[in-house]
């Protein structure tokens, strides 16, 4: 007998909101039919992401694990080695974690030598998580970044569900149009963290579902005393966080303002530790060594922000979104983000925050110059960014409406 959706919606309305159902009934894992409280069939859902440490997309998926409803889903998670991120989830109870260095498509992989290679770890990572599908009966498997393949193709061939979170804004054309291929041809529903990464890539629109990233804060908020200005910025040492345009806003900045001090808080990707070098070395060439901090990765990112009075995103291309905002904002900070990419759909420029040109260092350090000299200006914008944050961007709202994508997915089944 089939089953009135839109009754049962209307029947459990008052519980609807507190994750579909959650405390009156589920829908088989099966599809087939209805589970009371008590009874229900507990749903296998594997996620499987490409990173161990504790920068924007893990900290995301630490916070999804966390908060999805264990009644429900029993939690299954593959990492590619140890760090950080293992450590945060093996603090939660009823996930099983395994450790496998699942293939990541990579640029050195385009090329003729590196696709060899990409080849023969993705054909070994499909054979490892479709292994791992059939022993543990999944029924939903999550990629967490769009990078990773061998989840889709293993899911796809043991005939379970497949959703593709996308996280990144892919600028290669050949990456671009590879990924938008895997993604058309192996995922039911895609996940994106804003509208800017959903369109960067070649979807189908009804495939594609925006889901915004949020965070989740313990603890103080306020801030610690401090005698000196300091503006600050967060994210991996790369070519294209903007770093360099941080540091050139600084020097600048550094003209008017000489006591001010600026932190950059973050690491390389293993292996590629000489562009931490080129950026010190940059700043030294500067002559701004004593102004300009390399704090390197910080675990406890809490007293950064309380730390701080202005958090800076220089990011010279796209933002798939930029957590590290929403994070500043939460913690009453002015933040000043390059002008493309998600920071485009978190901030309203001069209401809770300032947007600025990536290819405009000057532009940025009249930003932080007016922000130094206005601390109600500060104090203002800082309060209007908490309270935008705390109303949009909260976990219990993300997690809930991906619960919602994963039980629609059942459903249809």
């Amino acid at each position: 007998m089939g089953v009135d959706w839109g009754v049962v919606s209307k029947t459990y309305k008052n519980t609807y909101h507190s994750s579909y159902f959650r405390d009156c009934i589920r829908i088989c894992s099966n599809g087939t039919g209805l589970l009371h409280k008590g009874i229900r069939t507990m749903i296998n859902l594997l996620f499987i992401h490409s990173s161990s440490e504790l920068y924007g997309s893990d900290r995301s998926l630490l916070n999804i694990i966390k908060y999805i409803d264990k009644n429900c889903y029993k939690i299954h998670v593959i990492l590619p080695c140890e760090g950080p991120l293992v450590e945060e989830i093996k603090k939660i109870d009823g996930v099983e974690l395994e450790i496998f260095p699942v293939a990541v498509l990579r640029r050195k992989n385009l090329s003729v030598k590196g696709c060899i290679s990409y080849i023969k770890e993705c054909v070994a990572s499909t054979r490892f998580i479709k292994e791992y599908i059939k022993t543990h009966d999944i029924t939903i498997v999550d990629t967490n970044t769009s990078v990773v393949f061998p989840g889709a193709i293993a899911a796809k061939r043991c005939g379970v569900k497949n959703v593709w979170h996308i996280r990144e804004i892919v600028k290669n054309r050949v990456e671009n149009r590879a990924i938008s291929y895997m993604m058309n041809r192996y995922a039911d529903v895609i996940i994106a963290n804003s509208k800017a990464t959903g369109d960067a890539l070649r979807l189908p629109a009804e495939k594609v579902k925006v889901v915004y990233n949020a965070i989740e804060v313990e603890g103080e908020t306020d801030k610690i005393p401090h005698e000196d200005v300091i503006i600050g910025m967060a994210g991996r040492i790369n070519r294209w966080k903007g770093q360099k345009l941080f540091v050139d806003a600084a020097e600048l900045v550094l003209k008017k303002h000489p006591y001010a001090k600026f932190w950059i808080v973050g690491e390389t990707y293993s292996g590629e530790e000489y562009l931490k070098e080129e950026l010190y070395k940059y700043i030294k060439d500067k002559q701004i060594e004593n102004h300009v901090l390399l704090l390197g990765q910080v675990i406890n990112m809490a007293d950064f922000y309380r730390s701080i009075d202005i958090f800076v995103l220089p990011s010279v291309q796209p933002e798939p979104f930029g957590l590290v905002v929403i994070e500043a904002m939460e913690y009453k900070l002015p933040v000043i983000a390059t002008n493309h990419g998600g920071p485009v759909e978190i901030i309203e420029d001069g209401i809770n925050g300032f947007l600025v040109d990536y290819e405009a260092p000057m532009e940025m350090a009249d930003k932080i110059d007016l922000l130094i000299g206005d601390e109600e200006l500060r104090n203002r914008i800082g309060t209007t960014a908490q309270y935008n944050k705390r109303e949009k961007y909260y976990v219990e709202q993300m997690v809930s409406s991906i619960e919602e994508i994963f039980e629609e997915l059942l459903k249809a089944n």
